[in-house]
């Protein structure tokens, strides 16, 4: 009866599952033990991983400032640990300091991770968790805030963060993940000599179309605010805060679009950041995957995109759909010599999440 689920999965064979088949019990439980895995593990990987070149993201500030932010998929209800690794270093024994935030609705919690490396070289990650409450929200806002140690400075050479997986068994119960619900399978219940019951095909069904639907990252980027350092502008302390001209043929990935997204009324949503905007004036429009977006509100925008753009000569290689996941070579509003940060609205982060 237990909720419990194997790690790797062993699949079903498909082969068994087909009209005129004998139906094993072997495959029928093998069905209910991917679908409790899928829940607990599926997506658990990156939902931030973003590095900066040295001295860029760097502070010398001895009070936290807020210098970048990401929004990122909630998983579900029951994933509620945020794990984060951060890469930096402080050149003293006295240690900087990283601040993380995870932001859902009203809702803020936050932890702190200690800058342990005293040089560029040593490389090892600073490590940290934020436990939230579960929420059915689709998304949350991470922000990072640095402080230094009086008279010194801290840089951040990179962080990543993914969301813990579910241990075994799982608990009982209904589950969200947004506005969807899922059923774990109580797999003892799936062997020999038991009822067939025909709620476990309802909740199959169910189950699969609420996974279908998990968000995954496809692009996330963020420019860094309120860099500070004691060198030369031309030394340290002059990262990208805004996507620019000169990013436009390189600001993407390459990210495969599974099967069924659009037959199934899934989407692709863009979450934009944009900063600066003080009156209508300063609205303006930004290309992402063939989909012109207005940009007419500071803060984070959400958009639905429809998948109009032709996918990428490399899907042929990987029997997928690849397309590129970003911003478009065609876009005239974005930062230039012309279109200063410092003088109207910029983006200061770009997310794109999928299925």
């Amino acid at each position: 009866m237990s909720n419990s689920y194997t790690s790797p999965p062993t699949l079903v064979d498909p082969g068994r599952v087909t009209a005129s088949q004998t139906l094993r019990t072997t495959e029928l439980s093998r069905l209910g033990d991917i679908q409790n895995y899928l829940f607990a593990v599926g997506g658990c990987h990156n939902v931030i991983n973003q590095i900066f070149d040295d001295s860029c993201f760097i502070q010398d500030s001895t009070s936290y400032v807020q210098m970048a932010q990401w929004t990122i998929p909630i998983l579900s209800d029951k994933h509620t640990t945020l794990s984060i690794n951060i890469q930096g270093y402080c050149p003293t024994a006295a240690n900087g300091t990283a601040k993380i935030e995870v932001i859902i609705g009203a809702s803020t919690v936050s932890t702190e991770i200690s800058i342990t490396d005293q040089n560029r070289y040593i490389s090892s990650f600073n490590s940290g968790t934020v436990t939230v409450t579960g929420s059915t929200q689709e998304t949350a806002v991470v922000r990072l805030s640095v402080k230094a140690p009086s008279g010194q400075e801290v840089t951040i050479l990179g962080i990543q963060a993914n969301w813990q997986a579910l241990t075994s068994p799982l608990t009982t119960g209904s589950f969200s993940q947004g506005s969807d619900s899922f059923i774990p399978q109580g797999v003892g219940r799936l062997g020999a000599d038991l009822p067939l019951t025909a709620r476990f095909g309802v909740e199959t069904i169910e189950n699969i179309n609420t996974l279908r639907a998990r968000g995954r990252i496809l692009f996330s980027w963020s420019g860094v605010e309120g860099a500070s350092s004691s060198g030369a502008i031309s030394a340290a302390g002059a990262p990208p805060r805004a996507i620019g001209v000169g990013d436009l043929s390189s600001f993407y990935a390459p990210a495969a679009i599974f099967s069924g997204t659009t037959e199934n009324q899934l989407t692709v949503k863009v979450y934009v950041r944009v900063l600066n905007i003080t009156s209508s004036a300063d609205h303006f429009t930004i290309n992402i995957m063939n989909n012109a977006l207005a940009i007419t509100a500071g803060g984070w925008s959400e958009f639905d995109i429809d998948l109009t753009q032709d996918e990428l000569s490399i899907s042929d290689h990987f029997g997928l759909s690849v397309y590129r996941a970003g911003v478009d070579e065609d876009n005239d509003q974005v930062a230039s010599p012309s279109r200063l940060p410092s003088a109207t609205g910029y983006v200061a982060g770009l997310v794109i999440i999928g299925v």
